[in-house]
């Protein structure tokens, strides 16, 4: 599913591109020297952003890459949330893992929207409320991840450590644009 979201991403993109219409004072690079950038020098971090981005354009405007990773970040959110309704559904999960779970499903009822609108505010070239959002959304999805702190065996605790590092990397990419 990654895959085909990013090539939808790059298409429309693209045609954002190809019309001219680039963002203003965003400076182009190659994807590797991006997530050098926002790495900085954290081998973990750089081959995360590197397999974000790994059908993202080899060179392009950052705006490119942060969109690329915000809504690959919205796809596993809503992957995550029908995950969790499975877990849920099945009855199996004690009354302290359902809370949490539960509690997750409305953290990433709020992360999922507001990922959706960072993507959004950078299609459009909007950076004015995209910081506070990216936070947000790292708030929400760390909200969950601690939540479920007591249930470290679980495989909805993998699920969302690995969302919550997409989201760091969403972030960051973004924060290569709007400051941190």
């Amino acid at each position: 599913m990654n895959m085909v979201a990013a090539a939808v991403v790059v298409v429309s993109l693209a045609a954002l591109l190809a019309a001219g219409e680039a963002c203003n004072n965003v400076p182009s690079m190659t994807s590797y020297d991006a997530c050098l950038t926002l790495s900085n020098k954290t081998e973990r971090w750089h081959a995360l952003c590197r397999e974000t981005l790994s059908n993202a354009p080899a060179t392009a405007e950052l705006t490119v890459y942060a969109l690329v990773a915000a809504r690959l970040a919205r796809q596993r959110y809503r992957n995550s949330v029908a995950e969790m309704d499975q877990m849920l559904g099945a009855g199996k999960l004690p009354a302290g893992e359902k809370a949490a779970v539960d509690h997750c499903k409305a953290k990433y009822g709020e992360a999922g929207p507001l990922m959706g609108g960072v993507a959004d505010q950078l299609f459009a070239c909007d950076f004015s409320r995209v910081r506070q959002e990216y936070i947000d959304a790292q708030v929400a999805v760390g909200s969950c991840q601690d939540g479920l702190w007591a249930y470290r065996g679980s495989p909805v605790v993998d699920m969302v450590t690995a969302d919550f590092d997409l989201t760091m990397v969403s972030y960051l990419l973004g924060a290569l644009i709007v400051g941190r």
